[in-house]
């Protein structure tokens, strides 16, 4: 019976179909039982699963990789400094970057140095003299220009127009003592926007002295932009709001005398001619009252006085190569941007904030300003050149 029963169980068994290939259950687990009863018909399959794996053999720890260790701060410190080829990739980046780019990046460098300068000529300007604050600056922009000058000194004080020379002169010490005048009385940002006048005024000149063409439109640019003047210098039955704000304008007259007799003295002189000259003139003008009014700075005053004469010889610099390197018409619309400069530091060093009809009477102005310059640019091959008004003190060439 024994037997029996094993082959009937051996009978169910084989009616038992395996599962398909490749499913748990199927051929790959079914065929260690099969071995197993060919081996011993007697014996029942066996229940328990089949046996695992082998784990693989434990890796070398020398070759596993090791966690990063944490930087040391000298390490730190290192990584931080900058490459050798950032200085070389900043360069090729400027030398293809767009002329007009490149001036509007020098031009807005200049204005920061050049509000700079106004804020601590404004700073020191109650209590020293102003022509002593302007001799100073002068004698130490001297001072470092003074390389322009030595190699050739007698080439440089070379001309053929010597009275233009003084009168180019005369026209910067008059610009600077009306200008800075307005600067040290008036908010910063009056001062500033008052200031954009000089255009206005280069236009007249230029027709007056010149003697060049100006069309009905530059009039008309001309005439709306002298009322953007009057908005912001609010006359009255009383007079002025500010009698300052018009030394301010009568600095911007003086500054497009500048700008016009630089234009003619440009056809035969040099620019280390030019500059020289200024020196001489206004250091002649300037010691006399300098020695009469002298009051002896504080050593935070001779740190202005100082501070004046660097960032003035830097922003001369930055404006005359922004210059030589954008378009003036491309460059006028910065002129808000001056604006906005002189309002910030006038607000962080002075507690200033410009009133509503200035910003409506320098936006009108800097409108004029702006479609002035680019219409002389349109016609600067028929004599016409194109100018952007420039601040108080920026009188290099």
């Amino acid at each position: 019976m024994e037997r029996a029963g094993v082959a009937g169980r051996m009978h169910d068994d084989d009616l038992i179909e395996p599962a398909p290939s490749g499913i748990p259950g199927g051929e790959s687990e079914a065929a260690p039982h099969r071995d197993c009863r060919a081996a011993d018909p007697g014996r029942l399959p066996s229940t328990e699963p089949p046996p695992l794996a082998e784990p693989a053999a434990a890796e070398d720890p020398a070759a596993a990789p090791r966690p990063a260790r944490p930087l040391s701060i000298a390490a730190r410190v290192h990584r931080l400094r900058p490459r050798p080829g950032g200085i070389a990739r900043w360069r090729a980046w400027w030398d293809r970057a767009p002329d007009n780019l490149r001036g509007s990046i020098l031009m807005i460098a200049a204005f920061v140095v050049f509000s700079v300068m106004t804020a601590a000529i404004k700073a020191i300007g109650t209590r020293v003299p102003l022509p002593q604050v302007l001799l100073l600056r002068q004698v130490i922009m001297t001072v470092l220009l003074m390389p322009l000058f030595l190699h050739d000194i007698r080439h440089a004080l070379s001309t053929s127009r010597l009275s233009l020379q003084i009168t180019r002169g005369l026209f910067s010490l008059m610009s600077m003592l009306f200008g800075f005048t307005a600067i040290i009385h008036v908010p910063l940002a009056d001062a500033t926007a008052l200031g954009f006048s000089q255009v206005l005024f280069v236009t007249i000149l230029a027709v007056v002295i010149l003697k060049e063409a100006v069309g009905w439109r530059r009039w008309a640019a001309t005439l709306i932009g002298f009322v953007g003047v009057l908005i912001m210098l609010r006359p009255t039955g009383d007079g002025l709001s500010n009698p300052y704000g018009l030394f301010a304008v009568i600095g911007a007259l003086f500054g497009s005398g500048i700008t016009v007799t630089v234009r003619m003295l440009a056809q035969s002189e040099k620019t280390a001619t030019i500059l020289l000259y200024q020196a001489i003139v206004l250091c002649l003008a300037l010691i006399v009252p300098t020695v009469l009014w002298w009051e002896n700075p504080t050593p935070r005053e001779w740190l202005l006085i100082g501070l004046i004469g660097v960032v003035g010889t830097a922003g001369q610099y930055l404006i005359t190569r922004a210059y030589q390197v954008g378009e003036a018409a491309a460059l006028a619309p910065l002129d808000f941007v001056r604006l906005l400069i002189a309002t910030g530091i006038g607000f962080a060093v002075f507690a200033e904030l410009p009133s509503l009809p200035t910003f409506i009477g320098a936006s009108i102005v800097v409108a004029a300003t702006v479609y002035t310059v680019r219409r002389n640019a349109g016609t600067e091959g028929r004599g016409m050149a194109a100018v952007a008004p420039r601040p108080p003190g920026a009188e290099t060439p």
